[in-house]
Parts: C-alpha cells; structure tokens; sequence
C-alpha cells in the first residue's frame, strides 16, 4: 500500500512541479517557481506518509531537475534534496515530539469560520492562478492585478485561519505545523535549493549573485502555497488519510 501511494505522490509532484516551473519561473534558475505549488503537496505528504513523503518529494524534484530545467544527474541530484528537507521537517517535528497531527477543532461551531478562512483562501489562491494561466500571461492587465490580489487576500485568510485555529483546535498540532510545516521547511528548503543553484553543486548551474533573488523567491512562494493550499489539503484530508492504510504512523509504516 505504502509503495503504491509513495508511487502515485511522486507522479503527482512532478507535474505539479513541472507546470509551477513552467508557468510561474524564477528567471535564471530552471526549475524554480515563484508559486511553487508542489510545495503544497510536500509538507502533508511528510507528515502523512513519514519518510516516504520526504522520498517522494526528492524523487520528483530530481526528475524536475533532469527536464524541464535541463540540469545534470548530479546537480539535480544535489538540487533535489530541497525538496526532501521540505516534507523531512514537519515529519521529524511531528514523529519526535509524538504528535498524533489533529486538525479538527474542538468546537465544531468554529468549523464554518476555519473552513471559510483557509479554504476559501486557497480557492482564492487558486482562482488567482488559473485566471494568471489562462488571461494573465496573455493579456495582462487588469487580470495580472487580480491574480496578485487574490494571492495576497487567500494568503491573509488563510494566516487568519490557521492562528484561529490554534486556539480553537489541536494548539500541539496547529503551532507544530507552522513552525516546522510552514516557516522552517520553507526556510531550509529554500537555503538549500538557492545555495545547490548557485555555491555548492558539481558545478553550481547559476551564478553565486542570485543566491538571494532564488532564495527570496523560493521562500515567500513556498510559505504562501503551504499556508494556503498546503493547510487546506490538512484540514480536509488527514481525516480521511488517518483512516486508511495510506497513513504512516512510524517512519516507514
């Protein structure tokens, strides 16, 4: 069952990885997404599936690196790690501290306002993204200012959501997950995916100088698509996810 859903998360990263790269590109760094919305999928998958989540996301960012973004096994090998780190955070946080992940609330009247607040701000998010794809890039104007306003009312909603919901939920699996699910798996995932581009890889496929505009841009897009769509997917799915086989208790099962 475990190879079977690592097999499908995997597949289903790399597309998403390879369409946010394509549409939503960091120039001058192939394969890095200003909207990375894989990063999403990454962080539940760690704390779902245990290490399988973090294999996952390694192996799908190290065929993202091999096409599109045209690097060589060993520096999409070493690139790749980025996304490991991403879903090896929030699984070593939630495993080590023994944190059963319980994203319901403990005051069911309150479900409306979190569903509202974080659910309704990734579909804001969403709804952003697919009028940038499909009207943005065309025709720019007003629909580029649409997409950058819904990314930043989805984000705001979804920030309110999540610090409403510690008080109101599971404050033990709330505050773990934006600690290590949110801020620290984009900040080391990015301080490794921006330094592998450009100051330690076999060589570094970009230049030491956009270090920081890679880093920028990797972790802003990372820390809005985890607080948006990232904390939708946990509200709504681990439920689900904790009832069949597919979650891992353990490490590996």
């Amino acid at each position: 069952m475990h190879v079977v859903s690592f097999a499908l998360a995997t597949a289903v990263s790399y597309v998403l990885g390879v369409v946010s790269s394509l549409i939503f590109p960091v120039l001058g760094a192939p394969g890095v997404s200003a909207l990375y919305v894989a990063a999403a999928i990454y962080v539940p998958l760690g704390i779902w599936m245990g290490l399988w989540g973090a294999l996952a996301g390694f192996i799908s960012c190290f065929f993202l690196g091999l096409w599109p973004s045209g690097y060589t096994p060993i520096q999409a090998f070493v690139w790749a790690l980025a996304d490991f780190i991403e879903a090896l955070i929030p699984a070593l946080f939630f495993k080590l501290l023994k944190i059963d992940p319980d994203f319901t609330l403990k005051k069911p009247k309150y479900t409306k306002l979190m569903a509202v607040l974080i659910v309704f701000g990734a579909l804001l998010l969403l709804l952003g993204v697919g009028v940038q794809v499909t009207l943005g890039q065309a025709f720019g104007e007003p629909f580029t200012t649409f997409y950058v306003y819904t990314v930043y009312i989805g984000s705001l909603l979804a920030a309110l959501g999540i610090i409403v919901s510690i008080f109101i939920g599971d404050p033990k699996t709330w505050v773990t997950y934006a600690i290590s699910g949110i801020l620290l798996a984009s900040l080391f995932s990015g301080l490794w995916g921006a330094g592998s581009l450009t100051l330690w890889n076999f060589p570094p496929p970009a230049p030491p100088e956009a270090f920081y505009v890679i880093f920028t841009g990797w972790v802003i897009g990372d820390i809005i698509v985890l607080a948006t769509v990232g904390t939708a997917m946990l509200v709504t799915l681990t439920p689900l996810i904790k009832r069949t086989g597919l979650y891992v208790k353990g490490w590996w099962s």
